[in-house]
């Protein structure tokens, strides 16, 4: 992306929030019927979990319940939300090309397959009886009819039902910057409610089979009814579940015999595809990370590519993609790479870093050459007054000294886990947490720290007469989201030269590493780090400062010298500098 574009880009931030009715009309019939569907199970689940208080109080419960979803309006609804909801995962399923998706979707998928078997019966049973023969079990019955042979495999449904629904609405819903901010609680209600169904249901049927002798008027002409009516609807259902596969696996072996195109990527990595793949499939068959959050269909745009070449072979933006481009001020070479339908060949560059877990790929040799997006903690390291020492020492001296300090602050540097970024000068950036979490990373960081500022001493005991003033070191530490990779050409071969990290972090701990001219300190680090790094120092001078092209000032804690107790992990009686080791 050019700098423009990513202006736009940002600047466009607030328009381009998903919205519920995003994507094409299978898209939105499939969310809005799912969404129907799961507000019954809600209502259902909650009616269980009342059998913690009493069956009396579940039949209470139901009739509101059977009020909204057995009237003629309610019945039509949820029919027809099912029956929707059926046909187009089916028709979703059977127009892939791969069956290779992330582990969640796959989840789903199979959760989605689980369902019809065991909750066919259970449909015809309840629903199926009262139109058919006008028996509508109570709960008093139905409790009965379950408990205890087809508990495990009604309480299984459940969990299955639930858990594919939470997946559907998680993936949704993460679109949603007021879903991030109480996606916590909403895991909390997630695991409750099947928990408090479950057990409703378990203590309402034992406590019923040991006091009450209910009886279930179901003839054995109705049970037959049952079974044959489901192993019909089995048969139906199943049945379009193996086309739909079948599908697949014939476009898939199509797909190898016929004629294939060329997809460039970046880093002169081509992959060879068969047509009528999306790019985002194409990807996915050729473990190449490409970032989809909303699973490829069409409602964010983490996904899209520039393409660099072919772009006049593609079919024009379908409604929904388009939508999603507008929202975002793509620029006209912009694509989502879930819409795009290769038939030539295709060179693309994406545009949304992938995270590192999904840039584990085998087949990438250089995943660095995208960009991965990482928490991490970047340093900065400074000799002071350099410019004052050129001017009065001998060349020779200079650089003897300057190469003292640049070995032993880089073996510092590396002893504690970290990654020298570049050589600035007399400066040094360093990243730490590459491999690692945030928290360890800040404390290696901080440990690197204490380090350098042995080297500084040591420097000093034997810098030699000619040096009157000692030599100085300021440090700055911050931590905070990055883009770690390969910029130009710089590393192609799969070395780690050419490595750097870009984002707000990096200018942030520069700016901290010139604070301590002003603080007359050796360490600056933000408060970020601290906490990171879960240690505090009791000595630090705390103060803000405003770092250009933010509004809120940063916190940040001037530090003298880490060679004393200052350093005590969070929590602690007693100060320890060994904390961070």
């Amino acid at each position: 992306m050019t700098q423009t574009q990513t202006q736009k880009t940002k600047g466009s931030k607030s328009s381009a929030q998903p919205r519920a009715n995003a994507g094409n009309i299978r898209q939105r019939l499939r969310l809005w019927s799912g969404l129907i569907l799961f507000a019954f199970c809600l209502s259902h689940f909650s009616n269980h979990a009342l059998g913690i208080v009493s069956v009396e109080a579940m039949e209470a419960a139901s009739k509101w319940h059977y009020w909204v979803w057995r009237s003629l309006p309610g019945e039509l609804i949820l029919c027809a939300a099912a029956l929707t909801h059926i046909v187009l995962a089916l028709w979703r399923t059977g127009k892939r090309n791969t069956l290779k998706m992330p582990a969640w979707e796959f989840i789903q998928l199979v959760l989605g397959l689980y369902i019809p078997w065991t909750l066919i019966p259970h449909v015809v049973t309840t629903m199926g009886l009262a139109k058919e023969f006008g028996f509508a079990p109570t709960y008093h019955q139905m409790l009965t009819l379950l408990w205890p042979d087809l508990a495990f495999t009604q309480s299984l449904l459940l969990l299955v039902v639930w858990i594919h629904a939470m997946i559907g609405l998680h993936f949704w819903l993460r679109l949603y910057p007021l879903y991030q901010r109480l996606k916590y609680g909403c895991l909390a209600l997630a695991i409750a409610l099947p928990v408090l169904a479950l057990w409703g249901f378990v203590e309402g049927a034992r406590r019923l089979a040991l006091t009450k002798d209910v009886q279930v008027n179901v003839t054995r002409e109705q049970a037959l009814w049952v079974y044959d009516i489901a192993d019909q609807l089995r048969a139906v259902v199943f049945g379009l579940i193996a086309v739909a596969l079948l599908a697949v696996l014939i476009r898939y072996a199509r797909g190898i015999l016929a004629r294939k195109i060329s997809v460039g990527f970046p880093g002169g990595l081509s992959v060879r595809a068969q047509p009528g793949a999306t790019l985002l499939e194409i990807s996915r068959m050729n473990d190449i990370p490409l970032a989809s959050v909303c699973g490829g269909r069409a409602r964010c745009s983490t996904c899209r590519v520039k393409v660099l070449s072919g772009a006049e072979t593609l079919d024009t933006p379908v409604s929904a993609e388009t939508a999603v481009l507008r929202r975002i001020n793509a620029a006209h070479d912009v694509r989502l790479a879930c819409q795009v339908r290769p038939r030539e060949n295709l060179s693309v560059q994406p545009l949304v870093a992938v995270k590192s877990s999904a840039a584990d790929s085998e087949h990438l040799k250089d995943a660095y050459y995208w960009g991965v997006e990482q928490e991490i903690a970047v340093m900065f390291v400074d000799l002071r007054n350099f410019t004052g020492l050129t001017e009065t020492q001998l060349a020779y001296d200079i650089v003897h000294l300057l190469n003292r300090y640049l070995d032993q602050a880089s073996e510092a540097i590396r002893a504690e886990g970290g990654f020298v970024d570049k050589f600035i000068g007399d400066g040094i950036m360093a990243i730490f947490g590459m491999d690692s979490d945030l928290k360890t990373g800040a404390k290696q960081a901080l440990a690197a720290s204490r380090r350098l500022e042995k080297v500084m001493n040591d420097l000093n005991h034997e810098r030699g007469p000619q040096f009157q003033s000692p030599l100085r070191l300021g440090v700055g530490v911050h931590v905070g989201s990055a883009i770690l990779g390969r910029v130009g050409a710089a590393g192609s071969d799969g070395s780690k030269g050419g490595l750097t990290a870009l984002g707000d972090v990096v200018n942030t701990a520069s700016r901290l590493e010139a604070e301590n001219k002003r603080f007359g300190s050796f360490l600056v680090v933000s408060t970020d780090v601290a906490e990171a790094a879960g240690v505090m120092f009791p000595d630090a001078q705390v103060s803000e400062i405003i770092v250009r092209g933010k509004e809120k000032p940063l916190k940040v804690l001037a530090i003298h010298s880490l060679d004393v107790p200052a350093l005590s992990s969070a929590g602690d009686e007693q100060p320890s500098v060994d904390s961070l080791n």
